[in-house]
């Protein structure tokens, strides 16, 4: 399940936070040499938030999605003014019970946890849903102890 987070208003454009931006690709793999050229900077808004009108933060509570990497905690950006496609992340709201699961469209359209844990959910004439949006982002904090 996923909590709405409010933040009020639209966000304000003219608020942004720009970081530098190295211009070496970290490895996931092997370790590389760092030679700290700084090749510019990011604004954390921008690069996230397509649509600042449209796009909301909700906090994920659960673990159904942590195959697709969504674990608790996490903070995933839903963009309202795109559609959701088959095979799309998505936020909906279900008998009015937000969630966050995989959509597909066919044969019959359900939604799929990424947690063999978890089963799907049909999606039936029966059901009240309402898919809020996809996922366009997924923000994780790490801190240091």
């Amino acid at each position: 399940m996923a909590e709405l987070v409010s933040f009020g208003t639209a966000v304000d454009e003219k608020e942004h936070i720009e970081l530098p931006l190295a211009g070496e690709k970290i490895e996931a793999g092997f370790p590389a040499p760092n030679g700290g050229y700084i090749d510019g900077s990011l604004d954390v808004n921008q690069f996230l938030i397509s649509h600042p009108n449209s796009t909301f933060i909700y906090c994920v509570n659960g673990r159904s999605m942590v195959e697709a990497g969504i674990m608790p905690g996490d903070y995933v950006l839903v963009d309202t003014s795109l559609p959701a496609q088959d095979g799309s992340i998505v936020v909906a709201c279900i008998d009015n019970e937000y969630t966050i699961k995989e959509l597909h469209l066919k044969p019959k359209p359900y939604l799929l946890a990424r947690n063999r844990e978890y089963g799907p959910l049909q999606i039936d004439e029966c059901s009240e849903v309402k898919i809020v949006g996809p996922v366009t982002g997924v923000v994780r904090r790490y801190r240091a102890s």
